[in-house]
């Protein structure tokens, strides 16, 4: 047991003499100091397009079957430059404005404008964003693009059949930066439900019931911004 502890002290002494050392120029942007509390969080407002493909239907088809528009908010947080989690709450085809009478793939299933008059579908989802710039050619607070890819889960109901599923998904994110406040946002992301969550009668193919969606919005940097 001494051993153990013997070679736990050395290995903590040599990682804080490593860190003491000076950087040479250059690593600077790959060292990493803890932002506040209160920094580094941010807002996303913006509006999307849903492409929704339950199983056996040919997504070739999907304009405009399974096609819908809606709104979405999201907060989050810069834990380091190379992660950040979020939180987003989608609202679909439940505004009057966005309304898509010809979406016969829509719950319930072929009857085009019903899905919106219930209330749309309404999905809260969890992102982990690994910001890919950051990760592989260090922080620079004054980059203005940055690349993130994000698995996400989480839960949605279909006020059209009044429905509820588990959500797995996997998506591509873009911010670019206007200034130290303001930012402009577009993700892509597919987003695989149960089968009841677009109940259809059974197709004819392979794939699996989902949906694509295409997100574009403002984003809004709280407290200070940076590492």
């Amino acid at each position: 047991m001494k051993k153990y502890v013997v070679a736990w002290v050395l290995m903590m002494a040599s990682t804080m003499t490593l860190y003491a050392q000076p950087m040479a120029k250059g690593e600077e942007r790959y060292a990493v100091a803890m932002a506040d509390l209160w920094d580094n969080w941010y807002v996303q407002v913006g509006l999307d397009m849903s492409l929704q493909n339950p199983c056996g239907y040919n997504f070739a088809k999907v304009f405009p079957n399974g096609k819908t528009f809606g709104v979405n908010a999201a907060v989050g947080r810069w834990f380091t430059p190379g992660l950040r989690l979020r939180g987003k709450v989608n609202w679909e085809n439940g505004i009057p404005l966005f309304e898509n009478g010809h979406a016969n793939w829509l719950a319930p299933f072929d009857q085009p404008g019903v899905h919106m008059d219930r209330g749309g579908n309404l999905t809260l989802l969890g992102d982990v964003q690994f910001d890919i710039h950051n990760l592989f050619y260090g922080y620079d607070k004054e980059r203005k693009w940055h690349l993130q890819l994000f698995p996400r889960a989480g839960v949605g109901y279909n006020f059209g059949v009044s429905k509820g599923t588990p959500i797995l998904g996997f998506g591509i994110g873009n911010t670019y930066r206007l200034n130290s406040r303001w930012e402009l946002y577009g993700d892509v992301a597919y987003q695989m439900t149960s089968s009841g969550f677009i109940p259809a009668e059974t197709g004819t193919g392979s794939n699996s019931n989902g949906y694509f969606e295409i997100q574009v919005g403002v984003q809004i940097n709280l407290g200070e911004k940076g590492f």
